[in-house]
């Protein structure tokens, strides 16, 4: 018989296989199916298609950290598999760092154990991990109706009212989320301060730290952002929400460098997400750091790989009317290589971006792209084809091309 304290069905990441087969015999016995992920596209894979209500990871997982590949599963787009329990699993007692004891702290709501593991130990463990779902998973329900009505301006003082009302029952948890109702209205300041509330009374929490850290770059102080973050980050340096704060953080404070790294540092952390470069390369160049973009795009990103993706983001937009949105998209591919020569496909639909705008000027500067584009590729014959047409258009305007 089923006990429904207990998971139906657990997830093992961890690449030595031994590990979860030494697992299965008895855990079955108490129906409990053990899936095992070897590998880390076997462990996002199961974990998309199936619900564990907990999940153990190894702490050293080599494609992947673990306490790093937790966090990804924490915001899951899916919001029911961001309540999971998860255990992590350490080598010995002696091969996790202060660092990995202060990031499971700073998550919250995570267990470390250490191997060899004795199967019938994890029972009350599953049990508790149960529990605490439940609570993540009802958290989070309220929470959805308090941000909900702190959406909208005339119900955000309910919202804050509510919060505050129910804090002892929401217990530490409410602050967070009196601050994050706080910040559905962008009250940075107020929310700034429901943060120092909480360090007041646990300076050690990098949670709070983090928070704070955030919140002043959201009131326009980036150094005093960094030095906040800084001192969280030094603890537990493997938090993926500071990290991509702090590469906005050095960038404010004009700090390219620094920025690139912790960018570089994303990317390790997102090996099967590899389009967030694309991302990183615009956030800098908005900044103004064309040079650090275009070198960090060569050491990570194939030309053709550019080439698609900012021909696919410019014809999307091209499609849906927003043609300027689109030629800013062409034109970023060309900054990064700008003598590859698939760029052709680029230059040629800068020129129909052009011509869709019908002015003579328009005409004139497509018209120079397909020169551009048939000086890559000589042999494209719709280019060759659009070249005359736009003569012809010149033509009748009164001037021969």
């Amino acid at each position: 018989m089923t006990d429904p304290t207990l998971p139906q069905k657990v997830l093992v990441v961890d690449a030595d296989r031994s590990v979860g087969q030494g697992l299965k015999g008895t855990l079955e016995k108490y129906n409990i199916k053990v899936d095992l992920a070897p590998d880390l596209s076997s462990a996002l894979y199961l974990y998309n298609q199936n619900l564990y209500p907990v999940v153990l990871v190894d702490l050293l997982f080599e494609e992947l950290p673990g306490l790093v590949l937790i966090q990804r599963w924490r915001s899951h787009e899916v919001h029911d598999k961001r309540h999971a329990g998860f255990i992590v699993m350490s080598g010995n007692r002696n091969t996790h760092e202060a660092s990995d004891r202060r990031l499971v702290e700073e998550l919250e709501d995570i267990e470390m154990i250490h191997k060899p593991i004795n199967p019938l130990h994890l029972l009350p463990l599953f049990k508790r991990f149960m529990q605490i779902r439940q609570r993540r998973i009802k958290f989070g329900e309220i929470s959805a109706q308090a941000l909900k009505l702190a959406g909208h301006p005339d119900t955000f003082q309910a919202a804050v009212d509510f919060v505050k009302a129910n804090m002892k029952d929401l217990g530490p948890r409410g602050s967070d989320l009196l601050r994050e109702v706080l910040e559905m209205q962008k009250k940075w300041r107020k929310a700034l301060d429901v943060v120092e509330d909480v360090l007041t009374q646990k300076p050690s929490s990098l949670s709070a730290l983090n928070h704070k850290g955030r919140l002043l770059l959201k009131l326009g102080k980036p150094h005093e952002a960094l030095r906040v973050m800084e001192v969280a980050d030094k603890q537990a340096p493997a938090n993926i929400q500071r990290i991509n704060e702090m590469a906005i953080a050095y960038l404010e404070t004009k700090m390219p460098d620094q920025s690139v790294s912790k960018m570089r540092e994303l990317l390790r952390y997102h090996p099967d997400k590899p389009d967030i470069k694309f991302d990183m390369f615009a956030r800098l160049q908005e900044y103004g750091y064309d040079d650090h973009a275009i070198s960090l795009c060569k050491d990570t990103t194939d030309p053709l790989e550019v080439v698609r993706h900012y021909n696919n983001k410019g014809v999307a937009l091209a499609k849906s009317g927003n043609v300027e949105g689109a030629i800013m998209e062409y034109e970023r591919a060309l900054r990064f290589f700008p003598k590859y020569k698939e760029n052709y496909r680029i230059l040629y639909n800068i020129a129909l971006a052009h011509l869709s705008f019908k002015t003579r000027s328009h005409y004139e500067v497509a018209l120079e792209y397909v020169h551009q584009c048939l000086e890559l590729n000589r042999g494209f014959d719709k280019a060759q084809k659009t070249k005359e047409l736009i003569s012809e258009q010149l033509n009748k305007k009164g001037r021969a091309v």
